[in-house]
């Protein structure tokens, strides 16, 4: 089997692990740096993601990091339990970790502190009658609206980008969202899902990308690097596709994995299906500005926290803050702490603060946050279009990525549009996506 891989991304990488230890040969289709948004820098002591800045260490992952070798490279938090913290009436928030911390916190009002305990026993609490509902709407029967307002629309912003009131309850949370239809309790549903063991974040010695570099080197002797931009898959004959390229290239191949997601996956499939080139068009995509800071290691942090999110309306539309170096203190000098601002998302649009303005505003802003006295910049990075926004009704993008791969065996999808923005989401997603390649190829030939 000959097959192209559009996306040099950790998606893109592990898919092209996967089909060279079957012995393919694959092209990955990449005009940019391999890794895509896996981003580590080493700078005077500190390392700088300016992509994830944590690992969720599921089975994909750890299975993956044990085949690469990396397994000795993992770091997990030094301080547990740390904090998660949003910000409230003025100041940072705990989340809650228990019953108690609970009872105790302003995010839940006390008429959801006195039902949620009976709530979360209770059958078909969050079945609900329409084909899908937002985030929002989904979690309010259970946590209540101000608990959805302070904590919820917080950390949806901080993992998402997007508003708990637009992003897609069954696309997030889709797991949840069939137990609820199915008529489960949340308590029911959390039994089921490995004991209900929350599992750890981890970060890797060196970096981040140390897991995209070791993929590489990997596969790098047993693929073709094509350094062009995929513009077209043309069907030939129900069985090989043309890949229209930049510079006028063209390539022939019998299988195709698409990492790439939302417009930009767009023109790729129009040859395909119009109708899912136009639902991929209509895909909005949150950007993403990210700044490393550094204050010295005596400045009062919020104590055992990693970071505090934030409601919509801050200023240059900051999103959260994480102090890294709290909880994992390798990754920056003894004398020093690291600040990882995050800014923008859905809700700055097409706006982007200046890297000027953000030297000016940004450091006075931290300072009466959280009441440190000198805040240096280290570096910016900016994601134009980070996060594609899995809105109410994703689920029917998603139906039209599998009718797709059903009249055209050996395209399969793999984007983040496919839902999961995690790295070991976006590895699983991969890995399902070559399984789907490789059977479709198996029955076309029977």
């Amino acid at each position: 089997m000959t097959a192209a891989i559009i996306g040099g991304g950790i998606a893109g990488l592990t898919a092209a692990y996967e089909l060279v230890k079957v012995g393919e040969r694959p092209y990955i289709i990449e005009p940019g740096a391999i890794g895509g948004m896996v981003r580590s820098t080493q700078f005077g002591g500190f390392t700088l993601e300016s992509g994830p800045n944590v690992l969720v260490e599921r089975p994909e992952m750890a299975r993956l990091f044990s085949e690469l070798g990396l397994s000795g490279d993992v770091r997990y938090p030094s301080v547990t339990p740390y904090g998660q913290y949003v910000w409230y009436d003025g100041k940072p928030t705990k989340v809650p970790a228990g019953v108690l911390e609970l009872m105790s916190s302003p995010l839940f009002s006390w008429g959801t502190k006195l039902t949620l305990p009976i709530k979360v026993l209770l059958p078909r609490l969050l079945k609900r009658g329409a084909p899908d509902c937002s985030v929002g709407e989904f979690f309010q029967p259970l946590i209540g609206a101000h608990a959805v307002k302070h904590l919820l629309d917080p950390v949806l912003k901080g993992i998402y980008g997007g508003d708990v009131y637009d992003l897609s309850a069954r696309a997030i949370f889709p797991g949840l969202w069939t137990a609820s239809q199915e008529g489960r309790s949340i308590v029911g549903y959390m039994r089921s899902r490995s004991g209900g063991r929350k599992p750890p974040i981890m970060v890797l010695q060196g970096g981040i990308q140390k897991l995209t570099q070791a993929l590489w080197a990997k596969v790098s002797g047993h693929v073709e690097h094509v350094p062009l931009a995929a513009e077209r898959i043309i069907p030939l004959d129900g069985k090989r596709y043309k890949l229209n390229l930049s510079q006028g290239k063209t390539l022939e191949v019998d299988g195709c994995v698409v990492t790439a997601a939302g417009k930009e996956a767009s023109p790729l499939v129009f040859h395909l299906s119009e109708n899912l080139s136009d639902q991929l068009l209509n895909i909005r995509s949150a950007g993403l500005t990210v700044v490393h800071l550094a204050v010295s290691r005596d400045e009062p942090l919020v104590k055992d926290a990693f970071g505090v999110l934030f409601p919509g309306g801050m200023p240059c539309d900051f999103l959260g803050v994480m102090f890294n170096s709290l909880i994992f203190p390798h990754v920056a000098p003894r004398d020093k702490h690291i600040l990882t601002v995050m800014l923008g998302g859905a809700q700055a649009g097409d706006r982007f603060s200046s890297e000027e303005t953000l030297r000016l505003e940004l450091p006075t802003l931290l300072c009466n946050l959280f009441g440190v006295r000198a805040v240096e910049w280290i570096q910016m990075y900016r994601w134009p279009a980070a996060i594609p926004q899995l809105s109410v009704g994703h689920h029917l993008i998603v139906k039209a990525m599998d009718a797709c791969e059903h009249e055209f065996p050996g395209v399969v999808f793999a984007g983040v549009d496919r839902g999961g923005v995690g790295v070991s989401e976006r590895i699983r997603i991969a890995r399902e996506a070559v399984k789907r390649l490789r059977r479709a190829r198996v029955e076309t030939v029977v």
